[in-house]
């Protein structure tokens, strides 16, 4: 049995536990990396040393003198308590070899302990303030990652995390270099968001803002530089570029402010194009006509109850679309108005396109299959189709009604 197609921006199919054992590896180089630095294993070393020294040594004085020592062990474990300045008095020299030995023990254990428990701490305080600065590394899997910068930067997360249902801060990671104070003001108002600075296209930071473990990936138009619209454009179209080098399986959509570059963005594999500024000038032509469709618009883009596209269900894929528009309107009271076909990410449909496209032995057949397979183009609406239209894998049902669901 066929699976069903994955919607857009749904998590890619891994094995339970993929890529987990090489986080965590990676987690601890980075955690042993910044021990290493503050010489902390040294340290530890030192400390172990004076406490296999020190339990022997006591014992070997006091033995035949204190009762209290009858073996090795009892003497590693004062050496322990002392070293550590705990001192629980269960046990304590009464020969003076022994009391020097102990005031050595005591007074390199607060030196000592006290140093390496500093060094941890300063350890782990420089990876937190690395982390609020931007500089640290996200640990996170199926999260949201957002390359770019918006003057509206608040109402946008604001609005993203409205309109997805079930998506926390803790799982939205911006990736900007807008600055610190920028940031921090976003992330007090969103506790969690995770934030990663630098130049978004380095892919350095990208790999540092877990792209490659992300669920989707924005990119937005960069506002965070006096450029022009085409350089801004053009930047967008490398920043997707490095995102699909890094992580060609994860469901990218960017934002263009002119269709210059709408060419150069298929070819790199973007899933998703938004024409921000062909959409707000589509907007202000219709409202000068005053048509009334401004109100209806903003309406139906409202993130509940209006415009919204739901995954149409597995049996009614290769049936006529009357019977899904039937199905929808009696489920959920929703109307549907047409498909979005080709839904999610591009090279998986095309994979799946092909191994239908190669299950005929007529030649002929089988190259005008590989034609259409080339053909294909991402997220096609198809708005009002009859009744008889076939619906195909890997389309989404455009519907309005209360019923509806963001994808």
């Amino acid at each position: 049995m066929k699976p069903a197609p994955r919607e857009p921006g749904a998590p890619r199919r891994r094995p339970a536990g993929a890529g987990e054992p090489a986080g965590r590896l990676r987690r601890w180089r980075r955690l042993w990396g910044a021990l290493q630095a503050e010489n902390v294993p040294r340290l530890v070393l030192v400390v172990c040393a004076v406490l296999l020294a020190g339990g022997p040594a006591i014992y070997w004085i006091e033995r035949g003198r204190n009762e209290q020592f009858g073996g090795i062990g009892d003497g590693l474990w004062w050496s322990l308590v002392t070293l550590t300045t705990i001192g629980y008095g269960d046990k304590y020299p009464i020969t003076p070899a022994g009391r020097l030995l102990a005031a050595v023990i005591m007074l390199v254990g607060m030196g000592l302990v006290g140093l390496v428990t500093g060094k941890i701490a300063a350890a782990l305080v420089e990876r937190r303030l690395k982390e609020g600065r931007g500089l640290g590394e996200v640990r996170l899997s199926g999260h949201l990652v957002v390359i770019g910068w918006k003057a509206d930067m608040l109402e946008l997360v604001a609005g993203l995390l409205e309109a997805q249902a079930g998506l926390a801060a803790e799982a939205v990671v911006l990736v900007n270099a807008a600055g610190e104070a920028a940031n921090e003001e976003l992330r007090q108002r969103f506790p969690g968001l995770g934030y990663v600075h630098g130049d978004t296209l380095d892919p350095g930071v990208l790999r540092r803002a877990g792209v490659a473990q992300a669920r989707r990936v924005l990119v937005l138009a960069d506002e965070t530089g006096p450029r022009s619209d085409q350089e801004t454009d053009a930047r967008t179209v490398m920043a997707v570029m490095n995102v699909e080098d890094l992580a060609p399986e994860v469901y990218t959509c960017a934002e263009l402010l002119g269709r210059t570059f709408v060419e150069q963005l298929r070819l790199a594999r973007c899933d998703e194009i938004v024409l921000s500024r062909d959409h707000a000038r589509a907007m202000l032509l219709s409202a000068s006509t005053a048509t009334g469709i401004t109100p209806l618009v903003d309406r139906l883009l409202a993130p509940s109850g209006g415009l919204a596209t739901v995954p149409v269900p597995a049996a009614l894929v290769g049936r006529p679309f009357g019977e899904l528009a039937e199905h929808l309107r009696r489920e959920g009271g929703r109307l549907a108005i047409g498909l979005i076909e080709n839904t999610g990410h591009t090279l998986e449909i095309k994979r799946d396109a092909l191994r239908s496209a190669q299950k005929t032995e007529d030649v002929s057949q089988l190259l005008d299959n590989l034609r259409a397979v080339r053909e294909i183009v991402s997220n096609r609406p198809v708005l009002n189709p009859p009744a008889s239209y076939t619906v195909r894998p890997h389309a989404l049902a455009v519907v309005i009604g209360d019923g509806g669901a963001r994808s």
